[in-house]
């Protein structure tokens, strides 16, 4: 039997920019909504929770929280749901029919499998535009210019590959690499809290096991290196085992041919982009292994 050929699928949440752009704009709209009126809500109550008194001006530190404690939070909560998304697509897909992974063809019998992948892909999609336009707005602050790159190349991939419906399986290994970033809103939050000097970093300390600390500077410390040190092993497994697995099995059904039916340049654009998120994440690694290893710039100063 050869290659079964690509049909169409239009489900509710299908994306079709190119015959449908008004449905499109709309649905980018809804899905950045989603992420964007928790965001402002969170702002607010963060002004008003923590904000200075009346008649004064609140310190460049103060600020910085003000604006951008609701981006970490949001970050936080949509790495959950589209990582925990990803397992459960990838789980559905693990035994599907080989071809059933990569495209929607037409011995494709389960439609519903699809219609929770494309509505995933709107979730991410709508949330990577929402914070692009924070990150570009409050630079550097968010993220400097690998994020930006890191949420381009995302942003395109998710358009290319939502609109052709093709490369399922390689969308459900991609989006659970976002399990790593709650870590990073957790190391963010015990910075701020070590510079307000809060108390309650010797308490959260305690209940980690981190020791009994008698500052909130020894105990921000404590908790920053204990994070880390998850974030590293976290990051390790879904964005250099998982993500590597997902590339030499890609590579394979590649050589097999099993992507015959997709067009040329679909192909070219979907893998090429995955293999610049690849080079971000080797990027990140290694900065991060030579930060935790005391190498290159990172190395101790004699005195």
């Amino acid at each position: 039997m050869g290659v079964p050929k690509r049909i169409r699928h239009d489900g509710p949440f299908s994306m079709d920019l190119l015959n449908d752009p008004y449905g499109w704009s709309l649905s980018l709209l809804k899905n950045a909504l989603v992420w964007e009126i928790p965001r402002q809500c969170i702002t607010r109550f963060v002004k008003w929770q923590y904000g200075p008194t009346k008649g004064t001006k609140p310190s460049d530190k103060q600020k910085e929280f003000f604006d951008c404690a609701s981006s970490y939070v949001v970050s936080a909560v949509h790495a959950v749901v589209v990582s925990g998304l990803g397992l459960k697509i990838m789980a559905t897909l693990w035994d599907a029919p080989s071809f059933d992974k990569f495209y929607v063809n037409e011995l494709t019998k389960d439609f519903d499998v699809i219609n929770l992948i494309e509505r995933t892909n709107w979730l991410f999609f709508g949330y990577m535009m929402d914070d692009l336009v924070h990150v570009l707005w409050q630079y550097p602050r968010l993220g400097k210019m690998d994020m930006v790159v890191h949420h381009l190349v995302f942003i395109i991939c998710a358009i290319y590959a939502g609109g052709t419906q093709i490369y399922m399986f390689q969308f459900s290994w991609l989006i659970v690499g976002e399990a790593s970033t709650p870590l990073l809103s957790a190391k963010w939050f015990f910075r701020q809290l070590a510079s307000a000097n809060s108390p309650t970093l010797i308490k959260v300390a305690k209940v980690l096991g981190q020791g009994k600390h008698d500052s909130c500077a020894s105990a921000a410390a404590a908790l920053e290196l204990f994070v880390a040190k998850i974030f590293i092993v976290v990051f390790f497994l879904v964005r250099v085992v998982a993500y590597g697995g997902g590339l030499v099995h890609t590579a394979k059904h590649l050589l097999k041919g099993d992507f015959a039916e997709i067009p040329l340049m679909p192909t070219y654009v979907v893998l090429s982009i995955i293999l610049l998120g690849a080079g971000l994440n080797a990027h990140w690694f290694r900065f991060m292994v030579m930060k935790a290893l005391g190498l290159g710039k990172y190395r101790p100063k004699k005195e």
